[in-house]
């Protein structure tokens, strides 16, 4: 009886032992804990970029709606004036007193009431109030303007763009003006800095941009003014938007957009326009968007692929990181950039665009035939871009 009776004892401690060591199994080991730090790892490695590229598509997709509305306020502000594309920017000369029939570099322009393209279609954008209190006969340091400038207008902006995206007087879209001379967009700027009225040789304008076109040894500018027309008209048809001085408006209409309003850009984005802080300032720099070439160097055989200054590219996204007032389109959105056509739709071209394409799609009347020997651009293929 006493064995069997010990044996008996014996069971409970036996179980008492194994109740004590699974009492104390209750954690990971750390090889568990590593193995399942490691899974999380991977899984959010898979899953954020998948988050990140997903609200940069949403981002863009915002960016597209803002450029669709803006542009078809441009459009819609168009039909009321005779299907004319609203000038860059308005401006009055100021010529010097007691000289008759002065050079360009003597007149004086002096931007009026702080109005660019975006003023003018403030009532198409549904912010008439906005342009209802405008002073558009006021100098341009007129502090009820820049105070309305410096409005925040959402349509306005692209939400990848950090610099104007909720900020006071943010811009990121800009308007197409064509070919232009890089030199006088500094002068510009450095007259506007020192306070003096930038002349009218400086001013971004189709007949002032020194362009022989025809080789006859003379071209706009100086020494005289508006000296020929016909390279002054081959210029003008290299943008959309020009000057508007007084009350004429020296934009493109529609019916003057011969390679069609569907193969010619309106508007673009950029990441560095708006850079006085207001939405309202026609400095070209801050609302339009070019493409820079060397005048001297650009001739009848070369329309279609001018000669650029050295060290500048405008094509999209080329000159990014060139800082504010820097008139190219850019974006931060991964190798593309938007464009709004002259027919209100909206196109998203890759920053690797082929550069004869791209100027095709920039110039609206770039394969018109001129003189003989002039080298118009070949026409646009619908499958090119």
């Amino acid at each position: 009886m006493t064995p069997t009776r010990r044996r008996n004892l014996d069971c409970p401690a036996a179980i008492r032992r194994s109740g004590y060591r699974a009492a104390h199994r209750q954690g990971f080991t750390l090889i568990e804990l590593l193995v399942v730090i490691s899974i999380i790892a991977v899984l959010m490695a898979l899953i954020l970029p998948a988050i990140q590229s997903a609200r940069a598509s949403a981002r863009r997709l915002q960016c597209l709606n803002h450029l669709r509305n803006v542009s078809t306020a441009v459009l819609a502000n168009s039909s009321k004036r005779k299907d004319r594309i609203p000038g860059y920017g308005h401006f009055i000369p100021v010529f010097p007193a007691g000289v008759s029939n002065p050079p360009p570099s003597q007149v004086g322009c002096q931007p009026l009431g702080m109005v660019n393209w975006v003023v003018e279609c403030l009532g198409e954008l549904d912010r008439a109030d906005i342009y209802d209190r405008w002073n558009f006969q006021a100098l341009p340091d007129d502090p009820g303007n820049i105070a309305l400038g410096k409005m925040n207008i959402a349509a306005l902006t692209c939400p990848d763009d950090d610099t104007a995206f909720d900020q006071n007087g943010g811009l990121s879209y800009v308007i197409n003006s064509g070919y232009a001379e890089r030199e006088s967009f500094y002068a510009y700027s450095a007259a506007i800095a020192a306070g003096v009225l930038p002349s009218q040789s400086i001013v971004h304008m189709y007949n002032v941009i020194p362009i022989d076109w025809d080789g006859d040894g003379e071209a706009p500018g100086e020494p005289g003014l508006w000296i020929d027309h016909e390279d002054a008209d081959i210029t003008r048809d290299t943008g959309v938007s020009w000057l508007h001085v007084q009350s004429m408006n020296f934009s493109l209409s529609f019916a003057e957009i011969t390679d069609g309003t569907t193969n010619t850009f309106l508007l673009a984005e950029n990441i560095n326009a708006g850079g006085s802080g207001v939405w309202s300032d026609p400095a070209p720099p801050n609302c339009t968007f070019v493409y820079g070439v060397e005048p001297g160097l650009v001739t009848k055989e070369n329309f279609d692929d001018p000669p650029v200054p050295d060290g500048v590219s405008s094509l999209p996204n080329d000159m990014k990181l060139s800082g504010e007032n820097t008139p190219f389109p850019s974006s931060n959105h991964f190798g593309v950039v938007n464009f709004a056509m002259c027919d209100g739709s909206i196109r998203t071209i890759s920053d690797e665009i082929d550069r004869k394409v791209y100027l095709k799609l920039l110039t609206p009347a770039g394969s018109r035939r001129r003189f003989p020997g002039f080298m118009a651009q070949d026409i646009l293929g619908d499958n090119e871009y």
